[in-house]
C-alpha cells in the first residue's frame, strides 16, 4: 500500500484450470479472466476476427469467444487444446501463472529501426519475469491493490506544471540536493513502484521500458547504460507510471527525438510528442531541481563547459541531460549547451548495477528455500539455467537455496 504521505500527495484515480503440475510454482488456479486475456493477446497479434477463429472452433456465434476472452465463460479441456492449436501457442502459454500477455501494457524506448517481431519477442521474454515478480509478490502480501496514484496532470498539461510537480516530489520527500542518489529506492519502497536492472546485449537498442499491470508497476532499465543514462530513464518512466490513467504512452518510443513520433497520424503524433515533452520536462526538473543548481553552479560561470560538467556529475545526470535542462531554463545559449554535451567529467564511472533489485532476489530465494517454488521453474522464467540463478543470489550476498 502507499504510506500516507504519498497519498496526502499523489491524487487517487479515481472453472478453473491448474496449471501444469511438472515443476510448477504452488499457486491458485488461474482464472478464466487471465486465461482469456491471453487467448484476446495472441488473436490480436495474429491478426485473426472472433469470428474467424469462433468458426474455427466450431462455436455457433462470435459471442461464445467474446465470453471466453472477457472471462465469463470458461475453457473446457479439450476446448483449450483445440484454441492452442489454431492460435499457433502452446499449451504452456495459456496456462502458465507467470504470463502476463494481455494484462500489461508496456512502453518502450527503442532505437526505431528494431523489428516489431524483435521487441515482441523481447517483450514476452520479459513478461515472464515481471510475471515471476507479481507472483513472488502475492504470495508474500496476498493481491496487491489497483495503482492508484497519478500526478494530476493531463496531455493539455503546460511543461511548468509537469517541472512544478516533479520539484514538490523532492521536497515533500525529501530527495535532498541529489535526487538520483535515492530515486530508485524511494520509487520503490513509498510508490510499491519497482525497479528492475536488465541485461540487454545491445545497449544502443534498447534503454528501458514501463510496464503497466492493474495492481504492479514495474521500471525496466538497461544495466549496461551509463549511471546518467539509466538514472534519467529511471525518472522518465516515473512520469509515465503516474500519468498512465490519463496519458497512456506510445509502445514503442524511439530514443533519438527525431525519430520518436514517425509513421503516426498528425493527431496522434502530435499527442505523443507532448507526453514525451511532458515526461522530459518531469524527469529533468526531478533529477535537477532548481534549488540544486542554484547551488551547484556559479552563475559566473555559465560559459565554462567543465564546471557544468562537474555538476552533472555530482548530480549523477549526463551532461547532455544537463545542458537541455539550463537551455530550457534560459541560463545558457545553443552553442554553450551543444559544447557541453560533449564534455566528460574526469570521474571514475560507477559500477553496473546488479541484475533486477535486491528485493526481487530476496523474494525468490525465500520463494525457493520455503518449497514454494522450484528453482528450475524460478530459472526457466528468467530464462537462465541454475548456475546463473545461483550467482544472482551471490551477487547480493545470499546463500545458495538449491544444490546444483
Amino acid at each position: 500500500m502507499l504510506s500516507y504521505e504519498v497519498n496526502n500527495f499523489l491524487h487517487r484515480c479515481d472453472c478453473k484450470i491448474q496449471p501444469p503440475a511438472d515443476d510448477m510454482a504452488t499457486s491458485e488456479p488461474l482464472t478464466n479472466r487471465s486465461i482469456g486475456s491471453r487467448v484476446k493477446n495472441v488473436r490480436e497479434l495474429r491478426d485473426m476476427t472472433q469470428e474467424r477463429v469462433a468458426e474455427a472452433m466450431g462455436f455457433k456465434d462470435r459471442q461464445t469467444l467474446s465470453d471466453i476472452e472477457n472471462g465469463k465463460r470458461s475453457l473446457k479441456a479439450e476446448e483449450l487444446l483445440r484454441l492452442a492449436e489454431i492460435l499457433g501457442r502452446d499449451l504452456e502459454f495459456f496456462l502458465d501463472p507467470f504470463v502476463i500477455a494481455g494484462e500489461a501494457g508496456f512502453s518502450w524506448r527503442v532505437s526505431a529501426e528494431v523489428p516489431a517481431e524483435t521487441l515482441e519477442a523481447f517483450e514476452a521474454r520479459t513478461g515472464k519475469m515481471i510475471g515471476l515478480l507479481r507472483w513472488l509478490k502475492e504470495q508474500e502480501s496476498g493481491p496487491a491493490e489497483p495503482l492508484v496514484a497519478n500526478l494530476r496532470l493531463t496531455a493539455k498539461s503546460s511543461f511548468e506544471e509537469a517541472q512544478a510537480r516533479a520539484e514538490a516530489l523532492v521536497k515533500q520527500f525529501n530527495l535532498g540536493p541529489v535526487p538520483a542518489e535515492k530515486l530508485g529506492s524511494w520509487i520503490q519502497e513509498r510508490l510499491s513502484i519497482q525497479v528492475l536492472y536488465l541485461d540487454i546485449p545491445q545497449t544502443s537498442v534498447i534503454s528501458g521500458a514501463y510496464c503497466h499491470l492493474k495492481d504492479l508497476g514495474v521500471i525496466l532499465i538497461n544495466r549496461s547504460e551509463s549511471e546518467g543514462r539509466r538514472n534519467y530513464d529511471v525518472a522518465h518512466e516515473l512520469f509515465h507510471a503516474l500519468t498512465w490513467e490519463y496519458m497512456e504512452p506510445q509502445h514503442q518510443e524511439a530514443d533519438a527525438p527525431e525519430e520518436r513520433f514517425r509513421g503516426l497520424a498528425s493527431e496522434d503524433r502530435s499527442k505523443a510528442k507532448r507526453i514525451e515533452n511532458l515526461a522530459d520536462n518531469f524527469a529533468a526538473a526531478l533529477l535537477m531541481p532548481l534549488e540544486s543548481l542554484c547551488v551547484l553552479l556559479d552563475p559566473k560561470r555559465r560559459d565554462d563547459t567543465a564546471h557544468m560538467a562537474e555538476a552533472a556529475a555530482r548530480l549523477h545526470v549526463t551532461t547532455k541531460a544537463l545542458g537541455w535542462r539550463l537551455f530550457n531554463l534560459g541560463w545558457i545559449n545553443e552553442d554553450i549547451r551543444r559544447a557541453l554535451a560533449t564534455e566528460r567529467p574526469d570521474r571514475v564511472p560507477s559500477p553496473m548495477p546488479n541484475r533486477y533489485s535486491m528485493g526481487f532476489a530476496a523474494m525468490l530465494h525465500k520463494a525457493i528455500d520455503d518449497g514454494r517454488l522450484s528453482a528450475r521453474k524460478a530459472a526457466k522464467a528468467l530464462e537462465m539455467n541454475l548456475t546463473q540463478l545461483a550467482m544472482l543470489f551471490t551477487d547480493y550476498g545470499l546463500d545458495q537455496p538449491f544444490e546444483l
